[in-house]
């Protein structure tokens, strides 16, 4: 009974939130007296804490309520509905998504809202362009990229330094990261193919003669070879290609041609015996987008 009205209390909770509230649901745990712990067995504690956690954070973007001050209203929440760390951040990224998605509905991102997605993960120490993988989102992706574009399009490289599994020469700076990308390469392998005609004349044990003749003709056959799945890195100079298997380096400056796809991209080197070479598994218009850019910095 005691879970049922938990749930039935925080299903009915609406912001702004009453300022006895906390107050109400301490003097209720103290009333039941049946252990934190029994009563969270299923999640419901931490169901009504998540959503009054998240209530005060959204603020932030609804109000203009500084980090500073909402923290003093979330701290009072734990300490009445304890929440682990992991679920904290999880409730952090939460609003944020969904800040992201608000912003993104007229697909461009004005710069009042660039100014508080910025001032909100410089806040938290969160990098756009290396969230963690379960909290990617689409519309975190687009704000991220288009903060990036925005920098390079002024002349800048962004500030915030991504951690990278690859090492970065000097003046380069890693612009994205692209995580689960499979990397084909074009395979050429060479055969002798042709028909030949006539007859053989044993001349003694274990020697024969042949007459008559053959033709042939070389004959090249190719396929894009799987190299592996990892990291791809986009610098101001390079791509980059990690993984345990392979590790290549592609300078902007060797590339003849790009051929962007639907989940992809295609490079085409300056090289003796080119040889095509596909990344798969991402959405390619800020790869393009960073290609134009970058050669005004």
């Amino acid at each position: 009974m005691a879970i049922t009205a938990i749930k039935s209390f925080g299903d009915s909770l609406k912001r702004p939130y009453p300022s006895d509230t906390l107050q109400r649901i301490k003097d209720f745990l103290n009333a039941i007296a049946i252990p934190y712990s029994t009563l969270n067995e299923k999640g419901a504690m931490d169901a009504l804490a998540m959503k009054m956690f998240q209530g005060y954070v959204v603020d932030f973007f609804a109000k203009g309520v500084p980090l500073s001050q909402i923290r003093i209203c979330t701290d009072s929440v734990t300490s009445v509905l304890p929440l682990s760390q992991q679920k904290k951040d999880e409730a952090y990224y939460n609003v944020l998504n969904k800040a992201a998605d608000k912003f993104m509905t007229d697909g461009w991102l004005a710069d009042n809202e660039q100014r508080l997605i910025e001032s909100y993960t410089s806040s938290l120490g969160i990098a756009l362009n290396c969230l963690p993988m379960q909290y990617q989102s689409e519309s975190l992706a687009r704000i991220g990229q288009a903060i990036v574009l925005k920098d390079l399009q002024r002349g800048v490289l962004p500030q915030k330094p991504l951690t990278v599994p690859v090492m970065l020469g000097r003046g380069e700076c890693a612009l994205w990261v692209y995580d689960n990308v499979t990397m084909f390469q074009e395979k050429i392998t060479r055969e002798y193919v042709g028909g030949s005609r006539g007859m053989s004349y044993r001349i003694c044990k274990g020697v024969t003669y042949r007459t008559g003749s053959f033709k042939g003709h070389p004959v090249e056959r190719s396929h894009m070879e799987k190299k592996g799945v990892g990291s791809l890195v986009v610098t101001n100079k390079h791509f980059f290609f990690h993984c345990p298997t392979a590790s290549v380096k592609i300078p902007y400056s060797k590339l003849v041609g790009v051929t962007p796809y639907s989940d992809g991209l295609e490079v085409h080197k300056e090289e003796a015996k080119p040889k095509r070479t596909v990344f798969q598994g991402f959405d390619a218009w800020f790869v393009m987008n960073v290609l134009n850019l970058v050669n005004s910095i």
